[in-house]
């Protein structure tokens, strides 16, 4: 069973559920490719044979997270969403894996009371329910404290008519270590037995330090070769500490250089957003929706062998949400689109409701290509409408 919501329904999930006949649950006037073709309920309904059913269940975003919280408030299913959307309550649970893990929530107000000094620079800073990388940043020392605070208040502000309290919280943050080492994403589900399984491994790219923007994520047979094991290892520890079983995640992870898996984020119940799970079918043939209502398990062995030894990337155009979107008039695609050499797949995404405005999966053999995307200036291929004068 699935929940479909805003801010984006792919070809390739609509046309994998007419397949399976999932049923399906539609929120607001969220745009479906072919939505006559799905077995669509309505609302009451859906939660009913939720309920009653063991079938696996998914969401494609965050956004509808609250309606599974009224519909079914003592369920297993509230229970996780509460635990890990919480950042707060996430950390304070890990400390069972992870004891000297530095963390603090704060509310927004006390953010100029905290006595500085008692702060483990350099550390992270992040709404205590978020999505994407809103309102997150580093901060390396005393003096970054205070402006970078204004621009966390800011970014929420800007952010608070895009997305719904439940999605990004305005009111608390967490602020916790910095992990050094590589970041990886992971989609990944518990079978009903508690079994761990990985669907996708992608690796993030940062433009510098202060870099945590989402633009650009890749995988490639030595990511997969390098990094599965690990990451297994670390979802047996994760399901053992709340008998996880039939549950969906997206969770990013850090490891460090003596090869320990920290957690950053685990997200309930749904995988990559905005349809970027699908690099997976692109790079190595696996489309998570098929896998998971199926419950079936990648070969990944098989999988690696028969890659070619190219990089698999997708950037996703997010500008600064700075940006009023009223004020966008047009965007240049034809003139992004020549930015890359070999596309994959190219998504227009609704720029008047969300600050992204394309998400692109690519392919190349170098990292050449990356490392210019990951610094281009979008607002490049942005046009505004003129101000009007009084």
């Amino acid at each position: 069973m699935i929940i479909l919501d805003k801010p984006y329904v792919s070809t390739l999930l609509s046309s994998t559920l007419q397949q399976l006949g999932t049923p399906v649950l539609k929120i607001g006037d969220v745009q479906i490719p072919e939505e006559e073709k799905l077995d669509l309920l309505e609302e009451t309904l859906f939660f009913e044979q939720l309920e009653k059913s063991s079938a696996p269940l998914l969401f494609n975003s965050e956004n509808g997270l609250a309606m599974l919280m009224n519909y079914l408030p003592e369920s297993k299913f509230a229970e996780w969403t509460s635990l890990f959307k919480n950042k707060a309550e996430f950390r304070r649970r890990m400390t069972k894996i992870y004891p000297s893990f530095y963390f603090r929530e704060v509310s927004i107000q006390d953010l100029y009371e905290i006595p500085l000094e008692s702060i483990p620079f350099p550390i992270i800073i992040k709404p205590v329910i978020g999505y994407s990388s809103v309102g997150v940043y580093r901060i390396d020392c005393i003096e970054d404290w205070h402006h970078t605070v204004e621009k966390l208040k800011v970014d929420i502000n800007d952010s608070a008519s895009a997305y719904p309290n439940d999605v990004i919280d305005s009111q608390t943050v967490i602020l916790e270590e910095l992990i050094q080492g590589n970041e990886y994403a992971i989609d990944a589900y518990f079978t009903k037995e508690g079994k761990p399984v990985i669907l996708n491994l992608f690796k993030r790219m940062f433009a510098n330090d202060k870099d945590m923007s989402d633009r650009i994520y890749y995988t490639s047979k030595s990511v997969l070769s390098e990094t599965l094991a690990p990451i297994s290892d670390f979802l047996e520890k994760l399901g053992d500490i709340d008998a996880l079983a039939s549950f969906p995640l997206h969770f990013e992870v850090r490891i460090t250089k003596e090869g320990q898996v920290v957690p950053i984020e685990v997200n309930p119940f749904r995988f990559a957003g905005i349809g970027t799970t699908e690099l997976g079918v692109h790079a190595y043939g696996v489309d998570v929706y098929d896998y998971y209502f199926n419950q079936l398990k990648p070969n990944w062995e098989e999988k690696i062998e028969a890659m070619d030894n190219a990089i698999y990337s997708f950037l996703c155009a997010e500008f600064d949400p700075s940006i009023s979107l009223e004020l966008i008039r047009a965007v240049d695609h034809e003139s992004f689109k020549q930015q890359f050499n070999e596309i994959l797949d190219y998504r227009y995404m609704n720029y008047k409701e969300y600050p992204i405005f394309s998400v692109v999966f690519f392919k190349h053999h170098t990292f050449d290509e990356n490392k210019r995307l990951l610094t281009l200036e979008l607002s490049n291929f942005i046009s505004l409408y003129e101000p009007q004068l009084v």
